[in-house]
C-alpha cells in the first residue's frame, strides 16, 4: 500500500508539473494495483488524459488512506533500494567470478585430455627418481656401516695383538734384537690402531651430518604430485564422458542455465533466514551440472525465477537497523568477490587460459616440449636403475 501510495504522490506532482511522462510511466503500476476500485478509477481517468478528475480521485484517496495509513520511515525505503542495488551487483559478481572459474576449468579439462597421459608420465619417471634416489641413499648408508662395523672389529682384533705385544716386549733384554723388532712391531701396531681411530671418527662424523630427510621428502612429494595429478586426470575423464551424452549446444546451455541458476540462489543473496533453502537449491544444482542433468537444471531455474524476488532481503526485510545491517553485510561480500576476481585474474593458469589463441598449435608445442622431458627422464631413470644394480 506504501508503493501506491508513492506512486499517486508522484502523478499528483507530474500532473501539477504538467509532466505526461511521468505520469504515464506510473500508469502501468497503477494499473496493475486495480483491485482497488478507487485506484482503476485513478487509472482510468490518467488514461483518458482526465486529469482534473483524476486530481480530484488522487486527493481524495490519499487523504482516506493517511486517516489508517501508519508512518513509514523515508530510510526504510531508500535503504531497501540501496540493498536492491547491492543485490544486483552481488549477483553480477558471482556470476563473473563463476564464468571465469568455468573458463579455467574449461581450460583444464582440454589440457587433461591432450596432456594427460604425457604429463602423467613425466611425473610417474620423477616418483621413481626420487625413489632410486632415496634407494641410493640407504644403499650407501648401509655401506657406511658395515664399514663402521668392519673397523670396530678390526681395531678390537688390533688392540688385542697390541697387548700381546707389549706383554712380550716386557718380558725380553732390552739389549735384545727381538725387543727392538718388537718395539717397532708396537710402533707400527699403535700407527693402525690411530689411523682406524681416525677412520672411525670420520665415518661417525658422517653419521651425524647424514640426513635422509630431504630425499625422503622429496620421495613423498613426487608420491603425492604423482596421484593428486592421476586424480584430477580421472575428473577429467570422466567429465569429458559425462559431456559427451550432451550435444555442443546443450552443453553451452546447460554451462549457461548452471551459471543463470546459481546466481540467483547462491546463500550470499538471499534472506538470511532462507539461507539453508538457497544452500539446498545449490547442492541440488551442482549434482546437476555434475551429471550433466540439463532437465534438472531447467527445472530449478524455472522455480528459482518465479520465486525469486521473495526470496532477496530487499523485499523481506522493513526494519531500518536490519536492513543496513544487511548493506554492510552485502559490502563485505562484494569487496571479497571483488578481491577473488582480481586476484583470479593475475594468476598464470588465467593468463594462460585467455591467452591462447590457437589452442591447437599449443597443445602442439607443449606435446613435443613434454616429450623432450619424458626421454630425458627415461634415460635418468635408467642409469639411476644401474647405479643401483652396480652397488
Amino acid at each position: 500500500m506504501n508503493k501506491i501510495i508513492k506512486r499517486l504522490e508522484i502523478v499528483k506532482s507530474a500532473i501539477e508539473l504538467e509532466d505526461e511522462e511521468i505520469i504515464h510511466q506510473q500508469l502501468a503500476h497503477l494499473k496493475d494495483a486495480s483491485l482497488d476500485a478507487a485506484i482503476g478509477t485513478i487509472a482510468l481517468a490518467i488514461e483518458e488524459r482526465r486529469f482534473g478528475d483524476a486530481m480530484r480521485e488522487i486527493a481524495a484517496w490519499l487523504q482516506s488512506q493517511r486517516a489508517v495509513s501508519t508512518w513509514q520511515d523515508p530510510g526504510i525505503a531508500a535503504s531497501k533500494l540501496e540493498l536492491k542495488a547491492l543485490e544486483t551487483q552481488l549477483r553480477e559478481l558471482i556470476d563473473k567470478r563463476n564464468a571465469r572459474i568455468q573458463i579455467l576449468d574449461d581450460f583444464n579439462d582440454l589440457y587433461h585430455l591432450r596432456l594427460g597421459p604425457l604429463m602423467g608420465r613425466i611425473l610417474e619417471l620423477r616418483k621413481q627418481l626420487a625413489a632410486s634416489a632415496q634407494r641410493r641413499q640407504e644403499a650407501e648408508l648401509r655401506r657406511r656401516e658395515k664399514d663402521y662395523q668392519s673397523c670396530q672389529q678390526y681395531i678390537s682384533q688390533a688392540i688385542d695383538q697390541l697387548v700381546k705385544l707389549k706383554q712380550h716386549w716386557v718380558s725380553l733384554s732390552s739389549t735384545s734384537r727381538e725387543a727392538v723388532e718388537t718395539r717397532e712391531r708396537i710402533q707400527q701396531q699403535t700407527e693402525l690402531i690411530t689411523s682406524l681411530l681416525a677412520e672411525i671418527r670420520e665415518l661417525e662424523n658422517d653419521f651425524s651430518r647424514q640426513d635422509d630427510s630431504a630425499t625422503r621428502q622429496a620421495r613423498e612429494e613426487a608420491d603425492h604430485e604423482y596421484e593428486e595429478y592421476q586424480e584430477q586426470h580421472q575428473d577429467a575423464q570422466h567429465r569429458y564422458a559425462r559431456d559427451q551424452r550432451l550435444s555442443a549446444d546443450e552443453r553451452n546451455e546447460l554451462k549457461r542455465l548452471w551459471r543463470q541458476a546459481s546466481r540467483l540462489c547462491h546463500p550470499d543473496v538471499v534472506a538470511d533466514e532462507l539461507k539453508e533453502k538457497a544452500h539446498q537449491m545449490m547442492v541440488q544444482l551442482n549434482q546437476a551440472r555434475q551429471n550433466a542433468d540439463l532437465a534438472t537444471i531447467r527445472s530449478l531455474l524455472t522455480q528459482l525465477q518465479s520465486g525469486l524476488e521473495p526470496m532477496l532481503a530487499s523485499d523481506r526485510l522493513n526494519n531500518l537497523a536490519h536492513l543496513r545491517s544487511k548493506i554492510e553485510q552485502l559490502r563485505t561480500q562484494i569487496n571479497a568477490l571483488l578481491k577473488e576476481i582480481s586476484e583470479l585474474e593475475t594468476e598464470n593458469a588465467w593468463r594462460l587460459a585467455t591467452s591462447v589463441t590457437d589452442k591447437e598449435a599449443y597443445f602442439a608445442e607443449q606435446e613435443r616440449a613434454l616429450a623432450e622431458i619424458r626421454d630425458t627422464l627415461e634415460v635418468q631413470v635408467k642409469h639411476a636403475e644401474q647405479e643401483i644394480l652396480a652397488g
